[in-house]
């Protein structure tokens, strides 16, 4: 858990915003969401068309475990 908070800390530390995208709920009513970011960029529809999927960020730094529903 501290490993993955200074992750993100650091990751988003340049970034003004995310762009959080919702899909759907769960069965917990627990929203599903893509978070995109990139540093730098002040513009929302750059980075939720080119920015950085910060879910898979997280997976590939091996922070989350991911599976398939």
């Amino acid at each position: 858990g501290n490993m993955a908070k200074r992750f993100l800390e650091q990751e988003l530390a340049a970034c003004p915003f995310v762009v959080a995208k919702t899909y759907k709920s769960d069965k917990y009513d627990r929203y599903l969401v893509d978070l995109f970011y990139q540093p730098q960029v002040p513009d929302a529809p750059t980075v939720a068309s080119s920015g950085m999927l910060l879910n898979t960020a997280i997976l590939e730094k091996g922070l989350a475990i991911g599976w398939i529903v």
